[in-house]
């Protein structure tokens, strides 16, 4: 006889809470009351039922950056309404536009719904409008640098509010010897230059076994001359890749490849820019996709998070040193792995420490939403998307009552009395 698990919703109060009901059965004096969540009433308590209750929180509060301002914004929304919570999501400043755009899009579908309009809100502002908003909800998300992380848990540690925090990464890209290269060399450019490199899942990090390093190289190289750059939205050229959204992140991009040719590192290519003329210091926003050989991870490219389109690439001669390379870093939110044998692909990825992977493949992890997404180390903890990051916007409580109530109550006997 196996457990049987039962599932179903509830509302109280207009928030749904979502129950785990485990009942426990008992065969020859032989106590089986485990299934996968490890839910066991033991011996003493055949006569009673456990299970666990998922509640929500009240009030999430989510800090949300700039870099893919839509999903950004109803992502976090998503988990916490169909966990029964309400949402306030501080945008970034530097996307406050979009972010009330989509504002507008949630009012008109919680209109429609038949959802109180307040049960999500979209607020603008500054850092000290994120305090605010972290010290004043029952649950927060912020998604965003590793320096800026730290200052939000510093600043809910005094309400002892539960935080998930996504930090970004520094994703290593391996390629083994056994791979068909053109293909792998075109998820590569992608991997780098989806977004001009603004992605925390971007691949940042390129490791190629020496054996087909020199034709792997020659293909990167061959894409990114082909790589055209420039303002989608003026006159008729077609271009490939856009700008930087922040125009002081260039000098940033610029100085880590600055220091990485300083201690013998080569730039084997960079894109053209393709524009004519613009007005302002707009050019100073199109950094120029950018490939780099010799590196080595004593340089400041190799251990701060990039967020721009530069390939850094290093050979390796065993699956033991990729693991090692790929694992020697201060973040850990995803990895991907290229091997003609998915049982070596598998096997690399399951030793690099990290919160997701892809075999044969960029990112798809976090394009399946019923997977939970985030990290360890400096690319945070916690989960959001996926059962797991539903469960995160709850309060988990376990019970245990009489399965037979009112006929059989639990009693203490006499002579313990």
């Amino acid at each position: 006889m196996l457990p049987v698990l039962v599932r179903w919703c509830t509302r109280y109060s207009h928030l749904s809470v979502v129950v785990e009901t485990v009942w426990i059965d008992q065969l020859l004096g032989e106590v089986i009351g485990e299934n996968i969540y490890g839910r066991s009433s033991g011996w003493s308590m055949l006569h009673k039922s456990a299970r666990v209750e998922f509640h929500p929180f009240g009030v999430i509060g989510a800090i949300v950056p700039w870099n893919y301002p839509f999903h950004n914004v109803f992502n976090p929304m998503l988990a916490a309404v169909f966990s029964g919570n309400a949402i306030v999501i501080k945008v970034s400043e530097h996307a406050s536009w979009s972010g009330c755009f989509y504002f507008r899009i949630i009012q008109a579908a919680l209109l429609a719904a038949g959802a109180p309009s307040d049960l999500v809100h979209v607020i603008t502002g500054f850092g000290d409008t994120g305090e605010a908003l972290v010290s004043s909800v029952d649950k927060a998300i912020f998604v965003g640098s590793p320096a800026v992380g730290k200052m939000v848990m510093k600043n809910a540690s005094k309400t002892l509010t539960p935080l998930t925090l996504e930090l970004g990464g520094k994703d290593a890209f391996v390629v083994c010897d056994d791979v068909d290269v053109p293909h792998v060399a075109q998820v590569a450019v992608r991997a780098a230059l989806q977004s001009s490199g603004q992605n925390c899942t971007g691949a940042e990090r390129f490791y190629v076994h020496q054996d087909v390093y020199e034709s792997f190289v020659a293909q990167v190289i061959k894409i990114i001359k082909s790589v055209r750059v420039g303002p989608p939205l003026i006159g008729t050229e077609r271009y490939d890749m856009g700008a930087i959204c922040l125009p002081e992140h260039s000098d940033r991009l610029q100085s880590l490849v600055n220091d990485a040719v300083k201690n013998g590192a080569e730039i084997a290519v960079r894109g053209k820019m393709f524009f004519r003329s613009l007005e302002g210091d707009v050019v100073g926003q199109f950094y120029p996709p950018t490939v780099l050989l010799n590196v080595n991870h004593s340089m400041r490219l190799m251990q701060e998070e990039i967020f721009g389109p530069i390939i850094a690439i290093m050979k390796f001669s065993s699956d033991e040193e990729a693991i090692a390379l790929a694992n020697d870093t201060n973040f850990g939110l995803g990895c991907a792995v290229f091997s003609g044998s998915q049982r070596r692909a598998r096997s690399i990825a399951s030793r690099i420490y990290c919160g997701v992977a892809a075999i044969n493949d960029f990112a798809s992890s976090y394009m399946c939403q019923s997977l939970p997404f985030g990290g360890v180390k400096n690319s945070g903890f916690g989960r959001f998307a996926g059962v797991e990051g539903l469960r995160a916007c709850c309060l988990i409580k376990a019970v245990v009552e009489d399965r037979w109530w009112p006929y059989i109550k639990t009693r203490i006997p006499k002579p313990l009395q």
